[in-house]
């Protein structure tokens, strides 16, 4: 089965369309442990084929896409496709991997898992990178949808990290979730995702400004993301710095945040949309800090978001939001300020303003961060010390 002794065949299951959510903690890792020397099969969601799966060579990985047809049900939610569940389960019966790594539990990931234990015998690894079922106060990522959904998803993702090998996880909240299954703590691993440096490079500010028409007078705060509730914490602020600092902007990387979100303060934002991950190191560029806002919910204590990866390989420094693993790292770092409040950004906004060397300090930590610890070759590296246990366990 192996070509080498140090070669493994591994199959990581994604949920999510490909460029989604949780495609880029496959992607960045599928293409590090190829980097590696191992055969990497990566199955996501196609955005465009209803019928027929794609396949592709990209990175030294298989990368195939799955049809979507009826996967995006509104009510219902991603990972319920009545075409890429029945291709992905024939897959999993044919094919056999010594490692199978299910990213969460939805569906299109739990069967065709469940099926390459049960037919092929194959190690299951299950990730762990979002709360999805009923979390007590709403913010789940499904809890929104048509009942009975939420408790299928509950009981989805607590069966299949129950069921696994080895259970890894983004967060120490979610790990801390895991033990409380009754999962044993030496088949519970935290591993956060990285920053993908290969492809975001940490450029010169005043061009990205000029290429982008943005003045270089202005000092743009960047976001990158979908959660507008997230976002609207740090509107007031941009206002009430603009009251002495015309200058400030927030910059909105987003295909889904609407200019609604300024409420009358247009002036004070841009809107950038959504920008192809092949063009994002210029926007980020542009960029002279990086603003990370995260309500006090389960959902945001428990997740680790892939945007931060994507602003410390851009070497800018990072506004913080004190909830998650995220903060300690920029704390412990010095790679650029943690807030509580409203107030507490502002100052830190000016603080910035105010002190260029410092704020280049900042940056160039969040780059080396980027580059050492959290690295996505470091990072491979822990998940295959996970495959090789439960490899030499079986």
């Amino acid at each position: 089965m192996r070509t080498t002794p140090e070669s493994f065949r591994i199959l990581l299951l994604n949920g999510d369309l490909r460029g989604v959510a949780s495609f880029w903690r496959c992607w960045h890792l599928a293409r590090e442990l190829g980097r590696l020397g191992h055969k990497i099969t990566l199955i996501t969601v196609s955005p465009s084929h209803r019928i027929v799966p794609r396949v592709e060579m990209s990175d030294g990985v298989r990368l195939i896409e799955s049809p979507n047809l009826l996967d995006l049900v509104h009510g219902v939610g991603a990972g319920y496709g009545v075409l890429g569940i029945p291709y992905r389960l024939v897959m999993a019966a044919r094919e056999r991997f010594d490692v199978v790594h299910a990213f969460e539990a939805r569906p299109n990931v739990l069967l065709p898992a469940m099926v390459s234990r049960a037919f092929k015998g194959s190690p299951l690894v299950v990730d762990w990178a979002d709360w999805w079922g009923i979390t007590g106060d709403g913010s789940g990522n499904q809890e929104g949808r048509v009942w009975p959904v939420p408790l299928l998803e509950t009981a989805a993702e607590e069966y299949l990290h129950r069921a696994a090998d080895m259970v890894t996880t983004i967060s120490t909240g979610l790990k801390d979730r895991a033990l409380s299954l009754g999962i044993p703590p030496n088949k519970v691993r935290w591993i956060p995702s990285g920053a993908p440096t290969d492809t975001i490079q940490r450029l010169e500010m005043s061009l990205c400004k000029q290429s982008l028409d943005v003045s270089p007078s202005t000092f743009l705060i960047g976001y990158l993301g979908t959660s507008t509730g997230d976002l609207a914490m740090v509107v007031p602020a941009i206002r009430r710095l603009r009251e002495d600092h015309r200058q400030v902007k927030l910059g909105v990387i987003s295909p889904d945040i609407s200019r609604s979100l300024a409420g009358g303060s247009e002036d004070a934002m841009m809107f950038f949309g959504g920008v192809p991950f092949a063009r994002l190191p210029q926007y980020l560029g542009a960029c002279d800090a990086f603003v990370l806002p995260l309500r006090d919910t389960v959902f945001n204590r428990t997740c680790w978001p892939n945007k931060f990866g994507d602003y410390l390989a851009a070497g800018r420094p990072i506004l913080c939001a004190g909830i998650g693993d995220a903060a300690q790292f920029v704390e412990a770092e010095g790679c650029g300020i943690v807030w509580a409040d409203t107030s507490e950004l502002v100052r830190g906004i000016e603080s910035l303003m105010a002190d260029e060397d410092t704020a280049n300090a900042m940056g160039r930590a969040a780059r080396r961060l980027a580059e050492g610890r959290l690295s996505w070759r470091n990072l491979a590296r822990d998940f295959l010390s996970v495959y090789r246990q439960i490899i030499g366990d079986t």
